[in-house]
């Protein structure tokens, strides 16, 4: 999860991929989990993402948490959804 709240999901995924690392390392990965797991070995995790404008930036990891695949669904088919309270420790 990033400071503003937002996490990584499947609805990121745009032209050969999932954008990962940071500014100026990026790579393209096809596939989410995949994508995942990438972010997972990275000493801070990056990856691109629409901002509230539309414009895609690069965010930066600042925690952890397990997310059931259903709020990852909702997440992806809503920008504006946010995962509940209780996984925001």
């Amino acid at each position: 999860m990033a400071r503003d709240g937002s996490t990584f999901h499947p609805g990121l995924k745009r032209g050969a991929g999932y954008s990962i690392g940071e500014k100026g390392a990026e790579i393209q990965v096809a596939d989410f989990d995949q994508a995942l797991l990438d972010l997972q070995r990275m000493p801070s995790p990056y990856w691109r993402r629409p901002n509230e404008s539309g414009n895609w930036g690069i965010v930066a990891g600042v925690r952890w948490a397990r997310v059931d695949a259903s709020d990852l669904e909702a997440i992806a088919e809503n920008p504006d959804y946010r995962i509940p309270d209780n996984l925001r420790a």
